[in-house]
């Protein structure tokens, strides 16, 4: 990771909840999909899909409300101090060019000093897209009330992160909601999470200036988390957040035989959370429930036999392994996610029944055996092992996919003026890489290795310590490598990683 965090010792758990801020009319949704809509109409609109299937989900009291009334947010606010939610995670949508979308919640927000709502923001970085589309990696609203047509753009709004003007347009944005007093700052540090990190292919260098900005601004830094990280991404973050339910929902997917609707176990799911082996810098997240069938109608998926009291015990439990961890936040999975039945709160069926099982964990997980959730020096060792291989199959998997396109890593290379280079570290990864360089314009002249005796190859090798022969830049096979020479190494590192998603991003 790429500060860090260290280790602390937790005497209260704060609850960060996911907020989705598009309970409003904006002229994009009345385009695309009907005067008025929201995840209201999702909501309502929506039926039962299989007997007992609790469809719809609808607030308490009918409150249908605006979030461009102030009295909403008060109301949220209120809320959630009564229940003990510390702050809200707020989705922020920053697209290419700096075309926003539902950002006048936040704004109201910054502007309404006198409402009592910590917040943060997670970056939804995905492009919108309707589903028919097929666009890698985009988020497809509601494929409910799509209809396909001649005239109809598959892509709605283009993610696209643009350079070093862009990324100073979008911290500029940023700025004013990072310094108010509302904002959620761990070390005095703003919080940010980034929803697809991996997608970032300019990650690196973004939050490189990024932080830079922020410390010039008169912060110690920023503290980036991402969520359900993929790749070589995590090196540049500070941690990751276990967000859920995806993770939990792994292998445990059942379908009825006359319906396409995927139905998976609300305990099986927790139980795959809480057994997560432990990790450093990684935040476990909640989840409340899980149903997007009013968006994705027979194509959804529903985590069903939840309940309040169920919910309750889970937390409790997940808290104290947040604790144990040193985490003293645990995310939860969401405030109002009305679409996709995940919402603390109230609804006609279980009333504030959700909400009231915070304050309750708040109280109880100090009690918790921490028997299975301390350090096991063992598990860990396994889990970056499997993280690390994890890593490399997802990276040959490119690569692969590349080679099928006819990419070679040499055009990208040249197009940075690298000609020369040496490989840091020669095993499976470093290996490909020399051949792929083999009669091409860009020559190898030699290998790093820490096991340099062991290495079997026809260039010079030398060992991280050795003086190394002037090269453009090394490319480092493996990015565990990295921290050996970053700080004693007078020649450019890339990661091989990178190049990879570099140029696999270019695909799309």
């Amino acid at each position: 990771m790429g500060a860090g965090k260290e280790r602390r010792q937790v005497v209260s758990m704060k609850v960060i909840a996911m907020y989705l801020p598009q309970f409003h009319k904006v002229k994009e949704n009345d385009l695309w999909w009907g005067e008025g809509f929201s995840d209201w109409v999702s909501a309502q609109n929506t039926t039962a899909c299989f007997e007992g299937h609790y469809q719809p989900h609808l607030p308490l009291n009918n409150y249908y409300y605006d979030l461009m009334q102030k009295e909403t947010m008060q109301w949220q606010a209120d809320m959630m101090h009564k229940y003990g939610v510390d702050g809200m995670c707020i989705y922020h949508y920053w697209f290419e060019n700096g075309r926003r979308i539902l950002e006048k919640p936040a704004e109201n927000l910054l502007k309404w000093k006198d409402i009592d709502m910590p917040f943060c923001f997670c970056w939804a970085n995905e492009t919108w897209a309707r589903s028919w589309g097929n666009i890698k990696e985009a988020n497809s609203w509601t494929n409910v009330l799509e209809v396909k047509g001649d005239n109809e753009r598959a892509i709605l709004l283009n993610q696209d992160y643009g350079d070093v003007n862009s990324w100073k347009e979008h911290f500029d944005y940023l700025y004013p909601f990072f310094k108010d007093s509302r904002y959620i700052k761990i070390d005095g540090r703003p919080l940010f999470l980034i929803y697809k990190s991996k997608l970032l292919t300019c990650l690196k260098d973004m939050l490189d200036c990024w932080r830079k900005w922020a410390k010039e601004k008169g912060f110690p830094d920023l503290y980036i988390i991402g969520c359900n990280c993929s790749g070589n991404e995590f090196l540049y973050l500070d941690a990751e957040l276990y967000h859920e339910p995806l993770r939990g929902s792994r292998g445990l997917v059942e379908n009825l035989f006359d319906s396409d609707i995927k139905r998976i176990d609300y305990s099986a799911v927790w139980n795959n959370i809480l057994s997560e082996p432990p990790k450093d810098n990684t935040y476990y997240g909640a989840f409340v429930g899980y149903d997007d069938t009013p968006r994705r109608g027979i194509e959804g998926v529903v985590v069903e036999n939840g309940s309040p009291e169920l919910f309750g015990d889970f937390l409790t439990k997940l808290m104290a392994k947040n604790a144990a961890q040193g985490n003293d936040i645990t995310f939860i999975n969401a405030w109002n996610e009305w679409g996709e039945g995940m919402h603390l709160e109230p609804d006609q069926k279980y009333g504030l029944g959700f909400l009231e099982q915070i304050n309750i964990s708040k109280n109880k997980y100090h009690s918790i055996s921490l028997q299975n959730h301390t350090d096991n020096k063992k598990i860990q060792a396994l889990q970056k092992r499997s993280d690390k291989f994890e890593l490399y199959l997802n990276d040959l998997d490119i690569w692969m996919t590349l080679r099928e396109q006819h990419r070679n890593l040499s055009y990208l290379l040249l197009e940075k003026n690298i000609h020369t280079i040496a490989i840091y570290g020669f095993g499976i990864m470093g290996k490909h890489l020399k051949q792929e360089l083999e009669e091409s314009n860009v020559n190898c002249l030699y290998i790093i290795d820490r096991q340099k005796e062991k290495i079997h190859a026809d260039l010079p090798v030398y060992s991280p310590l050795e003086t190394l022969p002037n090269v453009d830049s090394i490319i480092v096979s493996s990015y565990y490598f990295i921290s050996e020479i970053s700080l004693e190494c007078k020649y450019p590192l890339i990661s091989l990683g990178d190049l990879l998603h570099e140029e696999y991003s270019r695909l799309k």
